[in-house]
């Protein structure tokens, strides 16, 4: 236990500096996977807080259609989705990351934009609409932090350089989409034979039915 909260402590020196928190990290085993899994479940559980409490000038979202574990869901997918397609790309292009250590590069780095959700939350309570911009910059500035981290601790944990990490990163784009691509494929072919199973049963029982009477 205290392990893991020296290694939770340790988030701060990441956020401050990235280049030398992510160093640490890969090459002297100071990250956790486990926190960088905290990380994740806290922003997931914070898409739902956001999305049910934000103050009514800034939430427009309908709580009688909200589905918590759908927003969960879709807070959690595009990060873990983004390390499969970031760990495909760069073993192609000589990187030196783990899946391990880019899953905990993007958990870590979400601690700005969770705390720039809790602030704006708690914000939107009290605003005005001439206030909005204030609460737009405030999860602005947690999200460009976030995008600022990540980017830094790519670099680190592939050993890249800046071009090559924007390179990398543009083709991790490219290989997210085909990801979504099959994804979207694969649960279109389920939903057909799931559709075509159904009228099987269906069509035997009513034979079935036809038969005995």
């Amino acid at each position: 236990m205290k392990q893991f909260l020296e290694k939770l402590s340790y988030t701060k020196h990441v956020i401050v500096n990235p280049f030398d928190g992510y160093y640490e990290i890969k090459f002297r085993n100071k990250g956790d996977a486990l926190i960088a899994t905290l990380f994740f479940l806290i922003n997931s559980v914070l898409a739902v807080v956001s999305t049910q409490y934000n103050g009514f000038v800034i939430n427009t979202f309908n709580i009688k259609n909200m589905n918590s574990l759908l927003i969960m869901f879709y807070s959690l997918f595009p990060y873990l989705i983004f390390v499969v397609g970031n760990y495909s790309t760069t073993t192609l292009f000589d990187g030196k990351g783990t899946m391990r250590e880019i899953y905990i590069v993007v958990g870590y780095a979400l601690f700005p934009y969770i705390v720039s959700q809790v602030i704006g939350v708690i914000f939107s309570q009290f605003i005005t609409m001439e206030e909005v911009p204030i609460y737009r910059l405030i999860v602005f500035a947690g999200s460009a932090w976030f995008a600022f981290l990540v980017f830094s601790g790519l670099i680190v944990v592939h050993e890249y350089g800046v071009l090559k990490n924007i390179a990398t990163l543009l083709c991790t784009v490219l290989a997210v989409s085909i990801i979504l691509f099959l994804c979207l494929l694969t649960y279109s072919l389920i939903q057909e034979v799931l559709a075509f199973v159904q009228l099987f049963i269906t069509e035997a029982i009513v034979r079935i039915e036809g038969w005995s009477s």
